[in-house]
């Protein structure tokens, strides 16, 4: 017989996520699909439709030193070719594309959002303003830059939970993506609003083009549920996941090593990924850095 499913309330997420391995003083990144937590008739009962029990839960289960964090994308392109268009960067008011989770985070007066105008993030605790530091348009970081929220998460010991979501929102990919300078990364335009009005900004290390990591059952899911790596367990009703992002990325670094395809999409017809995976294979051979300092 499988597991009782623990019924949907603010102390009941706040015991799976214990039992998942959610702890005091974590430094959390959260990929959410809110609506997995519950039925649609407890999450229109409940306050926000649940998205102010899960944050209650959450901030209680990391404890006031922990930071909860959550991905903030954003439609602000210039070219809808390199990625999501129609909005001008303001991170007092550009909603993000990545969940109604995300988009109940950073308006809230005690978040903290980084200032990249494609790939911002949100926390909220004690030290989230560290921890979105060096991410900025204006310093010229990159997309998910070593300096940023990703790297800190790393530095940092902090958790990756994917609450009701998978490897197709795991943005820590991208990350080593970019630390690794993998050749498909691409230099895109973003608009962003700057004292009233709009400029044309470069992002670099922009994660341009397809993947078939995107896609669930993709090879990069199939290899990282090898390694047991992954604590599994539910929330409420939510098929859930919790990983060092340590773990991770040292995985994935080694992982691309001997793989350098593994991202990336097997089709003949797809002539951009044909020609990512031969410059990639080529950029990979013999390549010897490291995410860690």
């Amino acid at each position: 017989m499988p597991d009782a499913l623990t019924p949907f309330s603010k102390d009941g997420l706040l015991s799976d996520l214990r039992k998942l391995g959610v702890e005091s003083n974590d430094v959390l990144l959260i990929h959410s699909a809110a609506n997995t937590l519950g039925s649609a008739r407890d999450l229109l009962k409940a306050p926000d439709t649940g998205m102010a029990w899960l944050l209650e839960a959450l901030l209680e289960a990391v404890g006031p030193e922990g930071i909860v964090a959550v991905p903030t994308f954003t439609k602000t392109f210039k070219n809808a070719e390199d990625g999501p268009a129609g909005d001008v960067w303001n991170p007092a008011r550009s909603r993000s594309r990545v969940g109604s989770f995300t988009n109940y985070i950073w308006p809230r007066p005690d978040a903290v959002r980084s200032e990249h105008p494609t790939h911002s993030l949100a926390a909220l605790g004690r030290r989230a303003r560290e921890f979105c530091a060096g991410h900025s348009w204006r310093e010229g970081a990159s997309t998910l830059d070593r300096n940023g929220p990703w790297g800190k998460l790393a530095d940092w010991d902090g958790k990756i939970l994917w609450l009701g979501t998978g490897m197709p929102t795991q943005t820590a990919v991208h990350a080593v993506e970019d630390w690794m300078r993998l050749p498909y990364m691409a230099t895109c335009v973003a608009l962003v609003e700057d004292h009233g009005a709009t400029r044309e900004v470069h992002v670099t290390q922009s994660p341009a083009g397809p993947r078939d990591f995107y896609s669930r059952g993709s090879k990069t899911e199939r290899a990282w549920n090898t390694t047991g790596l992954g604590r599994r367990g539910r929330v409420c009703k939510a098929d859930c996941q919790l990983m060092r992002a340590r773990e991770f990325f040292d995985w994935l670094w080694n992982a691309l090593l001997r793989d350098p395809a593994l991202l990336l999409k097997d089709d003949p017809k797809d002539q951009w990924s044909v020609q990512a995976k031969q410059k990639t294979a080529e950029y990979l051979a013999g390549f010897k850095g490291t995410w860690r300092r």
